[in-house]
């Protein structure tokens, strides 16, 4: 069998499973209708345009995962101060006993939830073209128009294979937490490229920066213009409803090789896993705990007490405190090989992970100083005297000298934390070496499972059923 005929056989199975039941988008439609008219009562159709908007609108949704965002216009000369003051509280009212909580983006929004549907009730300002934009979210409803304009014939499941697979291999979603491709993005390159296989066939040969010129596009900016105006983002992909905006801004350099590797996994040995990865059960996790062990490195765990914020704003601030430890390690010698991060929301506790070729207490450091024949070669050879320890030149006429730390890592890590942290970390829980005691504390927290069999593995979960 060829390659590629491989490949479409698993693609046809995983497309059965994932296209939503015609049942299924019509208890969503009638739950857009609930919305829709509840919100009517606070946001009358006279002034305000209720309308649903996302993957459901644009036919790209997968099934089990109908979530609905349902957007309130509002008249562009209210402005982002009236969306502020009044949105959520009229949208409360209005809603009457359904119950939504109140969350953040550029503004407050609310997120409802009515059977097992999931509803971002989202307001933006009516504008008139995309460039107007004052929010992200004034924009989508440019998006949605062009998303549903482009995509002809059975390009609708192409997209969905797209972005079972980017959720398969843990690159989807724009949030600073996953720092991947949205839904938009994956609509984008397979308008762009020409179908789902097309996207990976091409992901497997990019070299970052990726530059793609969307259809509308064109003719507004070229490939060298995006690099430039875009310069610094791995990967440029202009809006074509806005060329001013990246679309793929979000997408970070490593989710976007992440992505080139699994696209070039997944071509050379096509697997429903990619889609649909196993399960992690506790067997798995104890099974990883050996494999850590046998590998012989030490991950540290720094386990941190959060307060309440919007998402974005924790999982930034939490990134910023993991790489200041990993990066004043580094500087300081210490053997670090990553960092990763978990967050249980429910909890507000967190783990910061720092994963080192080892954690010995004070092993000896190597010390490279200048060429034997620079000005300040004199200074290297004093210090070392001072400190009480040698030096010897190397063959390169290298000054060289030995010094042992003066604090652990553990001491290291302490010290970093203690001279301050954002202002949504709270206080520092424990450290621990120990990945078992750690384990048994936080297995039963979502989503812990999967995150700690990856970080002590260092397999992708696509990968655990080899």
């Amino acid at each position: 069998m060829a390659q590629r005929e491989r490949v479409w056989r698993v693609v046809e199975e995983v497309l059965e499973r994932i296209r939503p039941r015609d049942s299924e988008i019509g208890e969503a439609l009638r739950v857009y209708s609930i919305i829709r008219d509840r919100l009517s009562r606070g946001f009358p159709h006279d002034v305000f345009h209720i309308d649903l908007y996302g993957s459901i609108a644009k036919g790209t949704a997968l099934s089990g995962d109908l979530d609905l965002d349902v957007f309130v216009l509002i008249p562009r000369e209210y402005g982002k101060r009236w969306i502020r003051e009044n949105f959520v509280r009229i949208a409360r009212e209005a809603l009457g006993d359904i119950e939504a909580e109140e969350r953040y983006a550029e503004h407050p929004y609310l997120r409802a939830r009515i059977g097992g549907f999931e509803i971002d009730i989202v307001p933006a300002l009516r504008i008139s073209i995309a460039s107007e934009a004052i929010t992200a979210a004034d924009r989508t409803p440019f998006h949605t128009e062009y998303v549903r304009r482009m995509l002809k014939g059975d390009l609708g499941d192409h997209v969905r294979l797209l972005k079972k697979f980017m959720k398969g291999v843990g690159v989807y979603g724009a949030e600073i937490r996953v720092g991947g491709f949205s839904g938009y993005v994956a609509e984008l390159l397979v308008i762009s490229l020409g179908g789902f296989v097309e996207v990976l066939e091409s992901a497997s040969r990019w070299r970052p920066p990726v530059v793609i010129i969307p259809p509308g596009a064109e003719d507004k900016v070229s490939m060298s213009e995006a690099l430039r105006i875009f310069r610094g983002s791995p990967l440029v992909i202009p809006d074509p409803v806005d060329v001013r905006r990246n679309a793929g801004a979000a997408v970070t350099l490593r989710k976007l090789s992440e992505f080139i590797v699994a696209s070039r996994l997944f071509l050379e040995k096509p697997t429903k896993y990619f889609f649909e990865p196993v399960e992690i059960n506790e067997s798995m996790v104890e099974r990883a705990i050996e494999i850590h062990s046998y590998r012989g490195t030490c991950t540290v765990f720094i386990e941190i007490s959060l307060g309440r914020n919007a998402p974005d704003n924790i999982w930034g601030e939490l990134r910023s405190l993991s790489r200041r430890i990993y990066n004043i390690l580094e500087s300081e010698n210490y053997p670090v090989l990553r960092r990763d991060e978990y967050w249980d929301e429910e909890s507000g506790e967190a783990l910061i992970a720092i994963e080192m070729l080892a954690c010995s207490t004070r092993e000896p450091l190597e010390i490279k100083g200048p060429p034997a024949w620079v000005n300040n070669s004199v200074d290297f050879i004093e210090k070392q005297l001072g400190m009480g320890y040698g030096f010897w030149i190397d063959d390169s006429g290298r000054l060289m000298g030995v010094r042992r730390r003066e604090r652990s890592a553990i001491e290291a890590i302490e010290a970093i934390i203690k001279a301050g942290t954002p202002k949504d970390i709270k206080t520092m829980i424990r450290i621990s070496v120990n990945p078992r005691e750690v384990i048994d504390r936080w297995i039963d927290k979502p989503g812990f499972k999967e995150w700690v069999y990856t970080l002590l593995t260092s397999v992708p979960r696509y990968m655990a059923h080899v």
